[in-house]
């Protein structure tokens, strides 16, 4: 990283680190490392494009949203920036863990629409500020994390906004809505 790369040009002719280790096996800046991003972000989109496809509407999305948060807060807590996921996938969570002690209700189904649709919001945001985001991020991320996180956000708007609207839908065909 950075700083590996600085300490070994503050070393320069002294190949020693402080404990005796040389300064190349030290400081591994000369190996190529992969953001963990680049194989998360397309796992958790193909596991809840999965359960989508797979599961019946109302049994996964609570177990989507609950990932997703995590994934926010830690964001949030370890690089200080605040990342809206806290708060748009809480109301997602909110709203289906209500319907899994009430059952769904219109009030509920509508609650749970809407928070669909603020997360999707939260990831066309991205989209829609990519210009500017892929100017700051490309300073600390690849190429390859930044095509990578676009198409993330894109498949993730796109995917909420279905949630949203499969959620509209139920009870329509075959599904017991109580009202």
């Amino acid at each position: 990283g950075a700083r590996a790369q600085k300490s070994s040009r503050q070393d320069k002719g002294d190949r020693k680190g402080k404990r005796g280790e040389s300064t190349e096996i030290f400081c591994a800046s000369n190996m190529a490392t992969i953001d963990s991003g680049i194989i998360l972000m397309p796992l958790y989109a193909l596991a809840s494009w999965t359960a989508m496809l797979k599961l019946q509407p109302g049994s996964y999305e609570i177990y989507v949203a609950a990932i997703g948060w995590a994934w926010a807060l830690l964001n949030t807590v370890l690089k200080g920036n605040f990342d809206l996921g806290v708060v748009t996938f809480a109301f997602v969570i909110a709203a289906y863990g209500i319907e899994r002690r009430a059952g769904l209700t219109g009030g509920i189904k509508v609650f749970e629409c809407i928070a669909s649709v603020a997360v999707a919001n939260n990831f066309a945001l991205v989209i829609f500020l990519w210009k500017d985001l892929k100017i700051q991020l490309s300073s600390s991320k690849s190429p390859a994390w930044l095509n990578v996180f676009l198409v993330y956000c894109i498949t993730f708007a796109v995917y909420w906004a279905l949630v949203a609207v499969r959620t509209y839908k139920r009870g329509e065909s075959g599904y017991a809505v109580v009202y």
